[in-house]
């Protein structure tokens, strides 16, 4: 990547440096990057991004999967179906990729048991994929980045079982900060070597702050981010007149470009901006936004969608500040609506889910559960497993199957099983501990 004018290029540049220099024709085992910072994660994932793709610098090949840890036991068994899945995608778009076994480990993966150790298929099927890299022998580096990691004791424990099993030319690569340092027993282990490259903290506020003010300072986009930047920075310092100061220039500024989309995001990002110091001007500001949304037509209006959406969530979030359960439900429930009916399912979970949270906390059951029933539920549990895995879906299952009176003993059964399936077999209780009440497993 080189692009001396971008801040974030130069610091991926500085990762990359970093690699060449620590780590590339080296046989380490485990690679960690360690970031003494966190807000430079959005750095090492576009290194990941970057490096495994057809631009990469590094003389390796880097493959990031970025599957769930829930268990030791299935964690391989997962891996080696994202992996197929990734690979199926990308053949999608590029038929002529070199892995010839990919078929057979295709096939291999289906059959196999996803509630048994798959271990032994994973590093025959990462072998296999090694073999056929082009230009042998090439290092094949696993980024093994989970978005989520029920126990990183028991991750550690899974990883450390599979740098001992895997070939010479296979290695792991992961993600690590260095004040928690939860893979620090990989680094020490003495069977295998490891190498650990300490990112230092690369000042992203910095480098998104020069991106935002970056370009000709009369251009009205230039403007409109510079005064969210400030705005930023007034409300840190709880100096509300600087917010109100900068509010109503981002106003002036979404106003002159003619967008009418632009104009409603100010209204949201000012709101937004004034719900630390409980402004009487809120309400009217995401009100306004609202009617400028609504006054959109054909194109304009779906690409104001997701202002609109953005601004009912406000909308409910500042009801439930203010102590009004009901009204904070009821535009929950109207930002679900409007998404499901849009088709942006994502945002419905999303909503849905803060709807339940409401509910459950304010005696508000009864009125969730035929709003689920009628209206969202069985439409969300229709899309692709995909879908229902990279959302929280499992949450508004859970509480569907608690609470329905509807629902009778197969679809239970039914909802029940897709989600071990995708989830695990304790995806209720996972579901629950977000709700901190116990599972309601019996239906009548």
């Amino acid at each position: 990547m080189t692009n001396e004018h971008n801040p974030v290029a130069v610091r991926i540049n500085h990762i990359q440096q970093k690699w060449k220099n620590k780590v590339q024709g080296r046989k380490y085992k485990v690679v960690r990057l360690s970031l003494t910072n966190e807000d430079d994660l959005p750095l090492v994932n576009g290194f990941y991004k970057w490096e495994s793709s057809v631009h990469r610098t590094i003389d390796e090949v880097l493959v990031v999967l970025l599957t769930d840890f829930e268990t030791a036991d299935n964690y391989s068994y997962q891996l080696a179906k994202d992996w197929i899945n990734e690979y199926e995608k990308s053949l999608d778009k590029i038929p002529d990729l070199p892995w010839i076994d990919f078929p057979v480990y295709k096939e291999k993966v289906l059959k196999a048991n996803s509630q048994q150790p798959q271990g032994h298929l994973l590093i025959e099927m990462l072998t296999s994929y090694q073999h056929y890299i082009p230009e042998q022998p090439q290092k094949l580096r696993i980024g093994i980045v989970p978005r989520k990691v029920h126990s990183y004791k028991d991750f550690a424990i899974w990883l450390d079982k599979l740098a001992l099993q895997l070939p010479q030319n296979i290695g792991i690569v992961l993600t690590d900060y260095s004040q928690d340092s939860y893979y620090s027993r990989l680094m020490k282990n003495p069977d295998y070597s490891g190498c650990t490259l300490l990112i230092e903290d690369q000042n992203m506020k910095g480098a998104y702050e020069e991106l935002i003010k970056g370009g000709n300072p009369n251009d009205p986009q230039v403007k409109f981010r510079t005064c969210m930047l400030e705005m930023g920075k007034e409300a840190s310092l709880r100096n509300s007149k600087g917010v109100h100061h900068w509010g109503e220039r981002i106003l002036d500024i979404g106003q002159s470009t003619g967008q009418k989309e632009v104009w409603a995001s100010a209204h949201l990002i000012y709101a937004g901006f004034l719900f630390g110091f409980k402004d009487s001007k809120i309400h009217g500001l995401l009100d306004r936004g609202m009617q400028i949304c609504s006054s959109l037509q054909g194109s304009q209006a779906s690409s104001a969608l997701g202002i609109q959406l953005q601004l009912y969530n406000y909308k409910a979030s500042y009801y439930s500040i203010e102590g009004h359960p009901q009204k904070a439900w009821e535009w929950f429930i109207k930002s679900t609506s409007q998404a499901v009916k849009n088709q942006q399912y994502g945002e419905a979970v999303s909503s849905c889910k803060n709807a339940i949270i409401l509910a459950e906390k304010n005696f508000m059951k009864s009125d969730m559960m035929r709003y689920m029933e009628a209206e969202c539920f069985n439409e969300l549990y229709q899309q692709e497993d995909d879908f229902i895995k990279a959302t929280e879906f499992s949450f508004l299952a859970n509480y569907y199957l608690s609470h329905s009176s509807r629902i009778s003993k197969e679809e239970y059964q039914r909802i029940d099983e897709r989600m071990i399936r995708l989830y695990g077999k304790q995806w209720r209780h996972r579901a629950f501990s977000k709700l901190e009440v116990s599972p309601q497993v019996s239906i009548n």
